[in-house]
C-alpha cells in the first residue's frame, strides 16, 4: 500500500513519520502541496503509482491534488479538522459548498460533534483517532491553585478571552495564565490574568506540571490536542464542547463550570486527576492509535 498526504503540514508530516516509523509493509509520503510548487509537482507525478490519498483536511473548495487523485481514479480518505467543518457548514448555508470532493471521497474525522456537524449537511464521517501522545511523568500534586489556557495571538475572542476575563474578574486571587498572545491589543486586562505570549514546549510543560486546570472556551472545536495533553497531566479541564470528564460550559456558565473544578482540585487536595490520566493511557497510546489507523486504511484502500 502506498499512500500519498497533504493537509495541515503539523499532523500530516508527523502521521506519514509515525507510520512509516511502523513494521509493516506499507509506504506513506506526505507532500506539502498546499504550500509548496515541488511538492504539486511531484504530487502529480506519483499519485498514478499510488494506492490513494489522504487529506488531512476538509476540502470544499478547489484543489488541483485532489483533482488528480479523482482523474487517476484513485480513493481519497478525507480527514475532517474543526477549521474544516466550520467552513463547511459556512458554505453550506451560503450555498458556495463545492461537493465535487465530498462525493469522491471516504470521510473520517477525530470528535463526534464534528461527525454530527458533518451529518447535518449530508456527509457521513467515522469517527477515528490519528492523535497519541507520549508518556508523561506526572508530579505527585500540582503547585499552585491557578489555571492557564491557550489564546492564539489575534484571535483571542475566537479563542475565549471574554469568559476567562469574566471568570478572572468574579475569582481575583486566581492566577490566570495565557500562553500564545502577549494580550497587547487587549483592554480592560484584569490583574490575574498574566499574558505569557509564544512560549515553547519546555515552559508549556511546566505549566502543565504544575496548574491544575486547564480551559478552552473556543468558539468551535476539534478534538483539540491541548485538551488530550491536559488530560495526560490530571488536570480538571473546562471546555466549550461536551465531553465525559470535562467540565463542559456554554457561554452562560463558565462560573459553575469553574467552580465545579476549583472544588474538585480542593477535595483532590491538589492532586492529578487519574481518570483523566487512565483515559489517556487507555485510548492514545502511539501504538494502538497507529495500528488501528492501518488496519482501517487496509480496509479503505484495500
Amino acid at each position: 500500500m502506498k499512500i500519498l498526504i497533504n493537509g495541515l503540514p503539523y499532523f500530516s508530516e508527523r502521521l506519514a513519520n509515525d507510520l512509516n516509523g511502523l513494521e509493516c509493509s506499507h509506504s506513506f509520503r506526505f507532500l506539502d502541496t498546499y504550500n509548496s510548487k515541488i511538492a504539486k509537482l511531484k504530487f502529480a507525478l506519483q499519485i498514478a503509482h499510488s494506492d490513494g490519498m489522504i487529506s488531512m483536511n476538509g476540502v470544499t473548495d478547489q484543489s488541483g491534488s485532489l483533482d488528480l487523485a479523482i482523474r487517476n481514479r484513485k480513493k481519497i480518505w478525507m480527514q475532517w479538522q474543526g477549521t474544516d467543518v466550520l467552513l463547511a457548514l459556512k458554505r453550506a448555508k451560503d450555498g458556495t459548498i463545492n461537493r465535487k470532493y465530498i462525493e469522491h471521497s471516504i470521510h473520517f474525522t477525530d470528535a463526534p460533534w464534528l461527525a454530527d456537524e458533518l451529518k447535518s449537511i449530508g456527509i457521513d464521517a467515522e469517527i477515528i483517532q490519528y492523535k497519541w501522545l507520549p508518556q508523561i511523568e506526572t508530579t505527585s500534586k500540582f503547585q499552585q491553585l491557578a489555571a492557564y489556557s491557550y489564546l492564539a495571538q489575534n484571535r483571542e475572542e475566537f479563542y475565549g478571552f471574554q469568559g476567562i476575563k469574566k471568570l478572572a474578574i468574579n475569582h481575583p486571587d486566581v492566577p490566570f495564565y495565557i500562553v500564545g498572545s502577549n494580550g497587547n491589543d487587549l483592554n480592560d486586562i484584569p490583574k490575574n490574568v498574566i499574558f505569557k505570549g509564544w512560549v515553547d514546549n519546555e515552559e508549556m510543560k511546566k505549566y502543565q506540571r504544575e496548574i491544575p486546570i486547564f480551559i478552552r472556551l473556543t468558539e468551535h472545536d476539534g478534538f483539540s490536542l491541548s485538551v488530550l495533553e491536559a488530560f495526560a497531566f490530571g488536570a480538571e479541564v473546562i471546555w466549550s464542547k461536551p465531553h465525559g470528564l470535562v467540565h463542559y460550559t456554554s457561554s452562560n456558565l463558565f462560573d459553575e463550570a469553574f467552580e465545579n473544578a476549583y472544588q474538585k482540585i480542593l477535595e483532590n487536595e491538589l492532586s492529578p486527576n487519574l481518570n483523566n490520566i487512565n483515559y489517556i493511557k487507555d485510548n492514545f497510546q502511539k501504538l494502538d492509535v497507529l495500528n488501528k489507523l492501518i488496519k482501517k486504511m487496509e480496509n479503505v484502500f484495500g
